[in-house]
């Protein structure tokens, strides 16, 4: 049983993409998101030796934050 939504924050994406293990967050939720602001911070520095890994598992999961929504109080802005 997988455990529904989880919101991603670059700490986290970056220990997971050294080990090669991004796709954890796949078996473990049944979704996966994160700010435009993560993603900013997170796809920005190309010379990290995962920075395609990164680009590639997120490219489709980055969500934009328009206002107070309920993924508003459950994520920050970075």
């Amino acid at each position: 049983m997988k455990n529904g939504l989880v919101i991603a924050d670059s700490g986290p994406i970056f220990s997971l993409a050294l080990i090669d293990k991004l796709d954890l967050l796949d078996k473990i939720f049944d979704d996966v998101k994160i700010a435009q602001a993560v993603w900013i911070e997170i796809s920005t520095d190309e010379s990290k030796p995962f920075h395609e890994r990164i680009c590639l598992y997120f490219q489709d999961k980055v969500e934009q934050i328009k206002g107070f929504n309920e993924l508003t109080f459950v994520m920050d802005y970075g």
